[in-house]
């Protein structure tokens, strides 16, 4: 209401400042105000019993009265005052309404106060009763429960224990002991006759059983006896049966391993054959500056009467240097060569991956080297489980295939990469790449079948890739092959770590 007087006195001057008209705003507001008050009384005569609501309506009367003059008043004064007062005409009806209106709000809200602590005490005082009645009537109902709950429990332990004993009599074979049965028809005497008559028919499904049980034994014995004997002569027949297969499984393995590392050690031979011309020039070349460097020494020592100059020494020592480095490369290319034709394939343990595919690389240069450059990023890679000669049997095949799909003649435009890396904490994986004719889409499903192969007629056996899956798969490992025709091939393969779970 305080709010609402705010705005009708400012709507007041404002329409006293523009020439406007304060009656048609004291109507509108007494409008306002008169549906105000109606309502509330709507609102007390709907609280209140029937007859309890005078004193508050006429408290309501008197205020809506007082707020009506308040408003007439204030139009009044605000229509009849010189422009330019607006300030004192505010200040006055304010004034005149907390002299008017305000103490009416007051006293309404301090009975309304009064009425509502009035509420609170008695909704209370009703709790609390209702707290004291609650608590009291489950303490009578459980009392009444309890006992007439112990006067049941009484009479049926009395009734149990008799049943039980009589129970235990019969469970410990006692079936001629009948529980005693009184003449009234409860539940104890039902019990006790359907308990009875339990034990009776029990003594005589005993007394029956047993007789079929004797019968039964006899004939088991007899049956069991017969099937011992046709068992055991059966179990002998099989026994000789399973033996004889067995030995001939065994020779069968036996033949299989042999036949398998055989084919292993051949494909080996092959690459070692196909390798013979590059590797024998590899070799020529370092003997013809050893030999050459040998016979320059030999003709200076000859034809020294005295002791050299030092010129003479100097170029003795380093004909002597040369002569050790070539002896050294030839020394490198066999033992590389004695690696791989080892025909021990069984040993296996920690090998390093490096040594092995520098290895490799070394024995293919010579295919390699008028084709493409070899890149080789074999770096920081952990010992890998396997042996060696065979690991280095499949990098040469990876490596020599690389260089056959590719023309000869045209090394800078081509490239061979070897790149090995850890794939994880367990595995090791090495990839062959090249930039060379690649291998058609159709076939590519199928280089890994024996004597598949996309070489020409003559040149290629198809075993190559076959052999390196098996040897790969034995490792513990995996191969496989990515292609694209005319763009290149690379082959991946994935080693176990040496110590790892991989290997176990």
């Amino acid at each position: 209401m305080t709010d609402d007087a705010l705005g009708y006195l400012h709507a007041l001057l404002q329409a006293h400042e523009t020439g406007g008209d304060t009656r048609a705003l004291l109507a509108a507001q007494e409008t306002r105000s008169q549906a105000g008050f109606s309502r509330l009384r709507t609102l007390v005569q709907q609280e209140h019993l029937e007859g309890s609501e005078a004193e508050e309506l006429l408290r309501i009367e008197q205020l809506a009265q007082a707020h009506l003059q308040w408003l007439r008043s204030s139009e009044a004064r605000v229509r009849e005052a010189p422009v330019g007062s607006e300030a004192t005409l505010l200040h006055e009806a304010l004034s005149a309404f907390r002299a008017q209106v305000t103490p009416l709000l007051e006293s309404a809200w301090a009975l309304e106060r009064t009425d509502l602590e009035a509420h609170k005490r008695y909704g209370q005082q009703t709790l609390h009763w209702g707290q004291l009645l609650g608590l009291f009537a489950p303490l009578v109902a459980l009392t009444l429960v309890f006992s007439l709950a112990t006067l049941i429990y009484l009479n049926i332990r009395r009734a149990l224990r008799t049943l039980l004993r009589g129970a235990e009599r019969i469970g410990e074979g006692d079936l001629t002991s009948e529980l005693p049965v009184n003449g009234d028809i409860d539940e104890y005497d039902l019990m006790a006759q359907a308990i009875n008559r339990m034990a009776t028919q029990l003594r005589e499904s005993v007394q029956e059983r047993e007789r079929l049980a004797k019968a039964e034994a006899e004939a088991s014995e007899r049956e069991m006896r017969r099937y011992n004997a046709l068992l055991e002569a059966t179990v002998q027949q099989r026994t000789a049966q399973l033996e004889e297969t067995n030995a001939r499984l065994t020779d069968s393995v036996k033949q299989l391993q042999s036949t398998q590392a055989q084919l292993l050690f051949a494909d080996r031979l092959a690459t070692i054959g196909q390798l013979a011309a590059g590797v024998g020039h590899e070799i020529n070349n370092p003997l013809t500056f050893i030999l050459s460097n040998l016979n320059y020494a030999q003709q200076v020592v000859s034809e020294l009467d005295a002791a050299p100059t030092g010129v003479e020494r100097r170029e003795l020592l380093e004909a002597l240097a040369e002569a050790r480095e070539g002896a050294e490369r030839v020394r490198l290319i066999v033992r590389d060569l004695k690696m791989l034709s080892h025909p021990d394939d069984r040993e296996s343990g920690p090998v390093d991956l490096v040594k092995v595919v520098r290895s490799a690389a070394k024995m293919a240069a010579h295919e390699i080297r008028d084709r493409a450059r070899l890149v080789q990023q074999v770096e920081n890679v952990p010992p890998v489980h396997g042996n060696s000669a065979r690991l280095c049997q499949v990098f040469l095949n990876l490596l020599i295939n690389a260089a056959h799909a590719i023309t000869p003649g045209q090394v800078e435009r081509n490239e061979i990469q070897l790149v090995a890396r850890m794939d994880d904490s367990q595995r090791v994986t090495v990839e062959v790449r090249d930039t060379g004719c690649g291998i058609p889409e159709d076939k590519l499903e199928r280089v890994f079948e024996p004597f598949f192969t996309t070489k020409p007629v003559g040149e290629g056996s198809g075993l190559g890739l076959s052999v390196c899956r098996s040897i790969i798969s034995a490792h513990g490992g995996k191969i496989s092959v990515e292609s694209e025709a005319g763009r290149g091939t690379t082959f991946r393969v994935s080693l176990p770590v040496h110590g790892g779970e991989a290997c176990a």
